[in-house]
């Protein structure tokens, strides 16, 4: 890309980290909050879920709070990021660990879904099943080898070299949240629970912070910026509150068989 020529005084930092593109005097005060509050409902999220799978035994359900708690790590390792932001070496590495934990932890939550769709049936070996089990993978070698070549080939890490892997990933973040969206959306309608819309409702919201991220790539836009850790914020709670709901309304009905 045309940023890839431009020398080494004139790479922009707020390529890696869009936190530095807020006021210096509040960006670590904001980073801070919107982090340990993304964290906590990713934790909170991946714990509900794994006594969901402790309670059932079904295997495809380990693939969400798996997913979660990789989610938790990718924003932890971006408030790193800003923490170390005037190391040549740090920066750059938490941001690379930051966007490829981040696609990891969605195509977890991805292959979760898609193995729900089997409802115990065989599952036939196709070209298809294939893709989706290596494409995870495959997202996480990509970046680890485009940043070896970046060390091996130069005397510094180009940045941008780095900012457009974000946008790769990015855009793979967008179609993976997508096939949820459409996933969850189609499940809930064949079961007539239209209570769990908030569901797709939640992971339309990461969608959008994604794209606001992508947005922020070509601009530079504290805007858009902002955008995207309002809508990750909003979806995790969203899908916190969902949980916290149908697990409140579980222990009240086990309750009331006992008293029965």
């Amino acid at each position: 890309m045309i940023r890839d020529k431009l020398p080494v005084a004139e790479l922009d930092p707020n390529v890696l980290n869009p936190y530095l593109l807020l006021d210096a005097g509040i960006a670590p005060a904001v980073s801070l909050v919107f982090t340990a509050a993304s964290v906590f409902l990713s934790l909170y999220i991946s714990r509900h879920f794994f006594q969901s799978y402790l309670f059932s035994g079904f295997g495809y359900l380990l693939g969400l709070p798996a997913g979660f708690v990789f989610l938790a790590a990718s924003f932890g390792l971006e408030q790193l990021g800003l923490l170390y932001s005037q190391s040549v070496l740090l920066h750059p590495a938490f941001y690379w660990l930051q966007v490829a934990f981040q696609s990891e932890a969605l195509a977890l939550i991805a292959l979760s879904y898609y193995y729900k769709d089997s409802d115990g049936r065989p599952v036939r070996i196709r070209l298809s099943d294939i893709g989706m089990m290596v494409l995870p993978l495959a997202m996480v070698m990509v970046p680890m080898l485009l940043a070896t070549s970046e060390l091996a080939s130069k005397s510094y890490i180009s940045y941008p070299s780095l900012a457009d892997l974000g946008l790769v990933m990015r855009i793979f973040n967008m179609a993976v949240l997508a096939y949820i969206f459409k996933n969850t959306v189609v499940s809930l309608v064949r079961s007539a629970n239209v209570r769990m819309l908030y569901v797709p409702a939640a992971f339309a919201l990461l969608w959008l912070e994604q794209y606001s991220l992508v947005m922020t790539y070509f601009d530079n836009s504290a805007f858009a910026f902002a955008g995207s850790i309002v809508a990750r914020v909003a979806g995790l709670a969203l899908f916190a509150y969902v949980l916290h709901a149908v697990t409140s309304k579980r222990r009240l009905e086990i309750e009331a068989r006992e008293k029965a």
